[in-house]
């Protein structure tokens, strides 16, 4: 968990948790009356919970499991070992062994958090050691993306932001990679000759507390489950910021974190906590979905393997943490002792280097997948699996209805809104496309005598100044231009809340924590703006143009497409060449919030393109998800189904893609000249 500042101005975090609350009114807060209630509810849970994860295997692959090395140390045996869960990838691990044979002993799933050398640590490694000197086989596992599967298998590396974000489009999420890898950790657990696989457990503590949680909620092949650090509440999400390997996307529109604890009865379950740690994992939180769980605990006769346990510390997996940890598991996988702390033994860590699998990234082998491998491969799966470009206008025109049906689930979901158009005074306009949310705009023009088409300039930074050289060139050629603010940027946006170097990361978490991704609501903020133009704009039939500047200028691209006849002109200055990347290069640059999971189950972006036929549609130049420039023909290639469209509907000329985004050669380009 890497937290950043809190912010203090706030409009659209308030507006989320408006949305929480109004969510919550058809989600019962008490928990349930019988075991009868838990059920149904509960399996409405999960079922949340698999399309929150997103698509994982259909069955599981053969593990092929390699021991790489041992380390003998005192009273114990370390294994550098890799297995395989999924085909073709391998997971990177450390077993730890007592050195004396004893029969079927029971064993722990030990995942690590953000440390910076992820399962190998000095914060990982007294655990393990202390474990294994107590008795238990642990496996230690490297989570996907971190450690020695991350892009630099270094110490510091980091999963989240933009490389976790960039698996969403493909429908598979970094908590879902996470859960299934650890399901396969247990299927090697239990492979092993040395361990009985009815006493299992599984602990981590910050982003592995938060494994461990989802961990014991998805497997009850766990006796026990103890997450440390790495419980409180949904909604004390919002507000604050956490890696995308904790992201359970819509997980506020069907669950509580309570239910997820309820999920683990009667099985043995210990929540840890520090008393000075953040909001998302305190004390209070986690007591509130503590006493959600225990009614269930109480009725299924498990109120005493309900604990919360709370430490005076800050974040982490300290000594007193482990020894309550210890004594839990013997009380309950080993029926030793009363559950109080056990002392820890005398531990002597390792050199990190010497737990590796591999010195160095040059040694991996290439079924050590990264995040970016493994994004491109799903991203192309994905793109190959999408419908041919309509080659009948007829065909067309019954795809595109379907591709604006999904795009208006994206967009609205299940709620009726009214925005509100404000009246303009003078040049400044404002618009409330939802209630709670106010967006300014101002509107430039050279001559209003000649009742010029007003053209909605669309970009990252929000409404521009008139010396924005955009704005500028489109004065010159005698447009209207609105420049405008969308919800969460310009003068919306929350201080704070840069996470490595994703300008917009929080707004785009709070937004997928209630189901609605930013990209759906910034359309839903455009098409209200093309509103206010086509209402206020000061002529009797206004031309309306859109264009986008950046990868953003994709909002305008889709609300433009949701209205076939307004606007009539869009053009595009760099945008977004395409959600599935060109090579394994991380991405960067790109706003969180027109990530959209799932996206690329229905289109990329030059379908999306392809909904403006037959109205003018110019593309200048384009950037990669990595913010590079895209290349000519990367940039023909991520249009051919735009360009197959329009040559069908037989307005090839109404198309025009430009190699660069010269702003000249564009201005040109979008009067058709």
């Amino acid at each position: 968990m890497k937290p950043a500042a809190s912010p203090t101005d706030r409009p659209y975090l308030d507006f989320v948790r408006d949305q929480v609350r109004s969510i919550r009114r058809n989600l019962p807060d008490s928990p349930p009356a019988t075991e009868a209630g838990w059920q149904s509810r509960l399996k409405s849970v999960r079922e949340g919970l698999g399309r929150s994860i997103g698509r994982i295997p259909d069955a599981p692959c053969n593990l092929a499991p390699e021991v790489l090395g041992t380390l003998e140390r005192d009273g114990y045996v370390i294994e550098r070992l890799t297995f395989q869960s999924r085909p073709g990838v391998r997971v990177t691990a450390n077993l730890y062994r007592p050195a004396a044979e004893e029969g079927k002993v029971p064993a722990i799933l030990c995942v690590h958090g953000h440390w910076a050398w992820a399962r190998i640590d000095p914060n990982v490694q007294p655990r393990c050691i202390g474990l294994a000197k107590l008795g238990y086989v642990v496996l230690a596992v490297d989570a996907f993306g971190a450690g020695e599967r991350a892009i630099e298998p270094k110490s510091g590396t980091y999963h989240g932001a933009l490389d976790a974000a960039s698996l969403w489009p493909t429908g598979v999420s970094l908590l879902g990679l996470q859960v299934y890898d650890n399901r396969r950790a247990v299927d090697y657990l239990i492979s092993r000759p040395e361990v009985d696989p009815h006493r299992l457990a599984v602990t981590g503590a910050s982003g592995g507390g938060n494994q461990s949680l989802y961990a014991g909620a998805l497997d009850d092949r766990f006796a026990a489950v103890v997450p440390v650090c790495g419980v409180g509440t949904y909604e004390s999400y919002l507000g604050t910021g956490c890696c995308v390997c904790e992201m359970n996307a819509s997980g506020l529109t069907y669950a509580t974190t309570g239910d997820l604890l309820a999920m683990m009865a009667p099985r043995a379950l210990m929540i840890v906590n520090a008393t000075q740690d953040a909001i998302q994992f305190s004390v209070a939180e986690a007591a509130k979905s503590v006493a959600f769980a225990r009614p269930r605990f109480q009725a299924l006769g498990a109120d005493a393997k309900l604990r919360h346990v709370t430490i005076e510390s800050g974040h982490g997996y300290n000594q007193p943490m482990r020894e309550a940890m210890y004594g839990w598991l013997d009380l309950h996988l080993r029926a030793k002792g009363d559950g109080r702390p056990v002392p820890e033994p005398a531990i002597a860590l390792e050199d990190p280097q010497a737990l590796r699998c591999y010195p160095d990234a040059a040694s991996r082998p290439k079924t050590i997948v990264t995040i970016p491998q493994f994004a491109l491969a799903e991203g192309r799966a994905r793109l190959s699996s999408l419908p041919k470009a309509a080659d009948h206008p007829q065909r067309w025109e019954a795809d595109s209805n379907f591709l604006r049906a999904k795009l208006d689930a994206l967009v609205n979901g299940p709620t009726t809104r009214s925005p509100i158009l404000n009246r303009p005074i003078g040049d400044e306009w404002s618009i409330q496309p939802e209630v709670g949310l106010t967006l300014r705009g101002r509107r430039f023009v050279g001559d209003e005598s000649k009742q010029p088409a007003t053209t909605l300039l669309i970009r990252q930074a929000g409404e521009a100044r008139a010396d924005d050289p955009t704005v500028k060139a489109l004065l010159a050629t005698g447009r209207a231009v609105l420049t405008v603010d969308l919800r969460a940027t310009g003068r919306g946006k929350s201080e704070g809340g840069v996470v490595h170097g994703v300008n917009d990361h929080n707004e785009a978490e709070w937004g997928l924590w209630i189901g609605r991704p930013l990209l759906g609501q910034w359309v839903l903020d455009a098409l209200t703006w093309i509103d206010a133009i086509r209402k206020f704009a000061p002529t009797s039939n206004p031309g309306i143009e859109v264009v986008g500047v950046g990868p953003i200028g994709l909002v305008g691209l889709i609300a433009a497409g949701m209205r076939p006849n307004h606007p009539t002109r869009v053009g595009l200055i760099s945008p977004l060449v395409s959600f599935v990347a060109a090579d394994t290069t991380p991405w960067a640059g790109l706003p969180m919030g027109l990530i959209a999971p799932g996206l690329l189950e229905t289109a990329d972006v030059g379908q999306l393109a392809a909904l403006n036929a037959p109205n003018r549609l110019v593309i200048a130049g384009a950037v990669e998800p990595s913010g590079q420039p895209a290349t000519p023909a990367r940039l023909a290639e991520g249009f051919a189904s735009t360009r197959t469209i329009y040559t069908t509907l037989k307005t090839p000329d109404r198309l025009t893609l430009l190699d660069s985004a010269n702003l000249s050669a564009f201005v040109q380009a979008f009067d058709g000249r």
